[in-house]
């Protein structure tokens, strides 16, 4: 078994491309196959080499592993004019020299009498015969009629009537190929078994399947995936996801959480599974269990599985997907590991951790006090002296750990007949600055007696300018 994930460096890698990329290495590894990386840049005026670029390190980063390629199409150019003129020799296509005006006249004239336009075939009488080459002309192929179907694995048996079909171009005037024939080329070279694409790519089947019996070659097994429609019902916009896979990571998002994300937009193993590792999901996939319904892209959902995988995941993990979002000079991950393990719980993505991350590196006199925490929890004409008790039972507290530091706080609280939270609050305050953070006993072993004890004495300076 052979697939291809073959995209056109047009743009960078979106959600469906990936989602594609995915299901084609799945389903060729489920059976011990292979899958071809196939870059189909041959429209020059919109195929871009940074975006081929950014495609191969956006699927690099998702984790896709293809096992020949990246193969660019426009290296096999020589190799499409040679099978074209195959089919010219054979018969089964022809030069075409209508003007680009008698197209435009011919299709002017059919929406004057409310027809579909369709290739008059005023060229096809020259099939067969020995035309000259020197003249501009494209090369079409000859449809007959007749009647095309082939079985789906995803919907089912298809039929296409060929009359509805034009003698559709296989090689430009510019003597560049078209999609039609590079892809059919390239599937028979390449011995691709199975097409997995898009159902975008429906209409153009018909035609490949003309292409691979003139050829003489075997038809693969072809595969349409579904639409992925946005929390809209609407064809998947950039407002509701359409985004690329580079800005999901720069996001925060993990490539494990998108893989297994996409991954089930569209297919499920049964049950009520959602967190599925790959190497599971390698063995339990088969694009014959794909739903034929489109697929909705739930940016919510994406973020709750994120935040699934974070909170999974070890320091050691998630450490070289968290360093871009970190500070130049955090230190490494011996330094940050309790700080990342202590956080991870809280974080939907590597840029919230960061965040939640960030007052453990501030200088103890850089904390920035949350406005909304000052004016809840810092007030009273009592908070002084309580905090000032506060730090003393801290400063006495051996060992400082989580048991020792909390213990101190309640029994502080006890004797001064108030509840532990008139405490705990303003100390989480005086620690992160914020409003909410981790158990605030873990923070201050985290960070340490000392500098707990300093950042607790700046807030009780500032008491009088903050109540």
């Amino acid at each position: 078994m052979k697939l291809r994930f073959a995209p056109s460096p047009t743009g960078f890698l979106h959600v469906g491309g990936a989602r594609t990329a995915i299901f084609n290495l799945l389903h060729a590894h489920r059976s011990d196959g292979q899958m071809i990386l196939r870059i189909e840049d041959t429209d020059v005026e919109r195929s871009r080499q940074h975006h081929a670029e950014q495609i191969v390190s956006s699927l690099e980063w998702l984790g896709i592993q293809w096992d020949e390629g990246p193969i660019y199409q426009s290296d096999r150019l020589d190799r499409y004019r040679e099978r074209a003129e195959e089919l010219v020799r054979a018969g089964r296509a022809y030069r075409c020299f209508c003007t680009i005006e008698e197209l435009d006249a011919d299709r002017t004239a059919a929406e004057r009498v409310g027809k579909s336009y369709k290739y008059s075939g005023r060229c096809r009488a020259f099939a067969g015969a020995d035309t000259p080459r020197d003249q501009q002309h494209v090369i079409r192929f000859a449809v007959n009629p007749g009647a095309i179907e082939f079985h789906d694995l995803i919907r089912g048996d298809v039929r296409f009537e060929a009359e509805l079909i034009d003698d559709f171009v296989l090689l430009r005037s510019d003597d560049y190929p078209t999609y039609h024939l590079s892809v059919v080329v390239d599937d028979i070279d390449m011995a691709i078994t199975h097409v997995a694409r898009g159902d975008d790519h429906l209409s153009n089947t018909p035609k490949h399947i003309l292409l691979f019996q003139a050829f003489g070659s075997v038809v693969p097994v072809f595969a349409h995936l579904p639409l992925i429609l946005g929390s809209d019902r609407k064809r998947l916009s950039k407002r509701t996801g359409a985004t690329s896979v580079e800005e999901y990571r720069d996001l925060g998002i993990v490539p494990d959480a998108l893989f297994n994300f996409l991954l089930l937009l569209g297919w499920n193993p049964g049950g009520d599974r959602e967190l599925i590792p790959r190497d599971d999901a390698g063995a339990l996939f088969d694009l014959s269990d794909v739903n034929k319904a489109p697929a909705v892209f739930d940016a919510e959902k994406l973020l709750w599985m994120n935040g699934q995988y974070i909170m999974r995941m070890s320091a050691e993990q998630l450490e070289p997907h968290l360093r871009p979002f970190l500070a130049e000079g955090t230190p490494g991950l011996d330094v940050i590991r309790p700080i990342i393990e202590l956080n991870k719980t809280r974080s939907r993505t590597l840029k919230e951790l960061a965040a939640q991350m960030e007052p453990y590196f501030a200088g103890d006199d850089a904390v920035a006090y949350d406005d909304e925490a000052v004016k809840k929890h810092i007030k009273g004409d009592e908070l002084p002296v309580r905090l000032g008790n506060l730090r003393e039972a801290l400063a006495a507290a051996e060992p400082f750990d989580a048991t020792t530091t909390e213990a101190a706080l309640r029994k502080l609280a006890e004797s001064s007949g108030v509840s532990a939270a008139k405490y705990i609050h303003p100390l989480r305050i005086a620690l992160t600055g914020k409003i909410a953070s981790p158990g605030i006993f873990d923070v201050a072993v985290t960070l340490g007696k000392e500098r707990s004890i300093r950042r607790l004495e700046r807030l009780i300076k500032r008491l009088d300018e903050l109540i």
